[in-house]
């Protein structure tokens, strides 16, 4: 049986309503189920595809020795998986500072900054991130919820970030509104009767909802309206607390493009397989052979015996003695199998196999090709190519990672924990800036020397830290470090300041940092061809 999946990408969900409120947001939801229903069908299958549950596509069953059927599996959406997920989300997601100074106020929010990515260290998010991590990779979204921390302990967090199972948590988007922005966030559950419980954020209101009816806020007096009597609840943050991550912006799988190619492959190592085994397990053709016959008796269901008679085959270790016949036929025995090719079909599967781990966005990670270095060796290997995707998705999670960050903000503002004096209270949604870093170590020798050389020649520190990206969080490790960076500066200024006075002026050398040729054109004729009479000329005379 094939079993044939076309997906294109996670549809996104629509409203054209102006406004959600009590009184459409049933018939919005109810118009709204039927497409994310056609999602969680995909994502359910990706999910457990990426597990393994691969069905061979075979066309029709097999016909020939039908009692070998292998039915392997070659999971290399497992492996397109855990690269992206280990390269694009296997370091942390932190905060760092947009500029040093807020405009116009003068405030340096560093400590501010580093607060906040305590506050999330608080709440495990490297973690969640993993989670997170995992659904953007194999379906193409993520859902995150932030809210406020009701159950705050000297220590936590004043904020929660949970991750959602994208099968039960979708956006409803405008499509009244030219930026498309989020009418409502939801999140349901099932429970053991097959109800479905439904809890819907819009920006100032939040509904819980069952059968089709409001079961939360105040009663309502409402003849018209017929999906329930009651209003829903206040949202606190007057924000929609639910962010949607994506892969990018046709909202397709790291793999989902190549599935069909998967597919094919493990249908041809199916086929090798079944060839050897079948190889194995020979069938005998044998001609003008005649096999010796014993008597065995066989016990009927009725209690009686018959005899009859059976071929002796010959086992393992036996002789045969066969006889050319009186008309001079020649018999044989020799096994009924197919010629197969197999170091080509061998190669093929290699090559197909690497051919879907490149579509996927997977270098090679074993190469045994040597004479390679450096850039060479991450064009040649794909290592560039992977990092410039990277690079592009990058900026759609940072976008993301904003918005839940505006949410955060608004958590910690509303929440009656967090001190009045905090410096939480102080941060704006314009201070910060993600920092997503992936580690390369074969660039640490590189950005070490960078970032020497841009503290040497005077560069902001974190402004050096920011350009070289070399720490997981470049704030703290300014906060921690703007002391001895700052000495080490200014000694550094005041011994060079020192030196070029002591200097005479004749005997000074101009500075350049790098060789150039702004003073060779009158001195070297490979420079200036035009001049070399000229150079010459002025040879003869000195």
């Amino acid at each position: 049986m094939v079993i044939t999946m076309e997906m294109y990408g996670r549809s996104i969900v629509w409203t054209d309503v102006p406004e959600v409120t009590s009184e459409n947001i049933i018939d919005v939801l109810t118009k709204a189920f039927p497409v994310h229903l056609k999602n969680f069908r995909d994502i359910k299958f990706l999910d457990e595809y990426e597990k393994g549950k691969q069905p061979l596509q075979r066309k029709e069953p097999k016909s020939y020795r039908p009692d070998i059927d292998f039915e392997t599996v070659d999971n290399v959406a497992a492996e397109a998986t855990e690269f992206n997920t280990s390269y694009r989300w296997g370091n942390p997601i932190t905060l760092i500072q947009r500029g040093e100074i807020d405009a116009g106020e003068g405030k340096n929010e560093s400590p501010d900054v580093a607060l906040l990515n305590e506050c999330y260290d608080a709440e495990d998010i490297n973690s969640k991130n993993q989670e997170l991590g995992r659904w953007v990779e194999i379906c193409g979204v993520g859902y995150t919820f932030v809210d406020i921390n009701s159950e705050y302990e000297d220590g936590d967090s004043y904020f929660t970030v949970d991750i959602l199972d994208p099968k039960y948590a979708f956006l409803i988007r405008s499509n009244y509104y030219v930026d498309h922005r989020p009418m409502v966030g939801v999140s349901f559950r099932i429970d053991d009767n097959g109800l479905r419980h439904i809890t819907a954020f819009t920006k100032y209101q939040r509904f819980e909802i069952e059968e089709s009816k409001i079961i939360n806020g105040k009663s309502v007096d409402n003849s018209e309206m017929h999906h329930g009597n009651r209003s829903g609840e206040t949202n606190p943050l007057g924000i929609i607390p639910i962010v949607e991550y994506i892969r990018s912006y046709d909202r397709t799988g790291c793999f989902e493009r190549q599935i069909a190619e998967m597919d094919a492959l493990n249908l041809l190592e199916s086929n090798v397989l079944n060839q050897v085994d079948q190889q194995t397990q020979v069938v005998w053709h044998t001609n003008d052979v005649d096999f010796p016959v014993e008597e065995v008796e066989v016990q009927n269901e009725d209690g009686t015996t018959t005899v009859e008679e059976r071929v002796v085959k010959p086992e393992s270790n036996d002789w045969l003695q066969t006889y050319t016949t009186p008309d001079g036929k020649q018999p044989f025995i020799r096994p009924l199998a197919m010629e197969y090719n197999y170091q080509g079909i061998l190669e093929n599967i290699m090559s197909k196999r690497s051919l879907i781990l490149q579509k996927c966005g997977v270098p090679e990670r074993n190469s045994a090709n040597g004479g390679s270095t450096g850039v060479a060796m991450s064009d040649a290997t794909g290592w560039s190519a992977a990092e410039s995707s990277a690079n592009k998705q990058q900026l759609i999670t940072e976008s993301a990672k904003m918005q839940e960050v505006k949410v955060v903000l608004r958590a910690i503002k509303k929440s009656a924990d967090v001190p009045a004096d905090s410096p939480l209270l102080n941060l704006k949604y314009r201070d910060i800036r993600p920092n997503v870093k992936r580690n390369r170590s074969f660039d640490l020798i590189t950005k070490s020397n960078a970032l020497a050389t841009l503290l040497s020649h005077g560069v902001n520190g974190l402004h050096a830290f920011k350009t070289v990206n070399l720490f997981e969080d470049n704030t703290q490790v300014w906060v921690d470090s703007e002391e001895m960076i700052t000495k080490y500066q200014k000694k550094l200024f005041e011994e060079e300041k020192q030196e070029s006075s002591g200097k005479n002026e004749a005997e000074k050398i101009p500075d350049r940092t790098a060789s150039d040729i702004s003073d060779q054109k009158d001195e070297s004729p490979v420079v200036d061809g035009n001049n070399q009479i000229n150079y010459s000329e002025k040879n003869r005379k000195g």
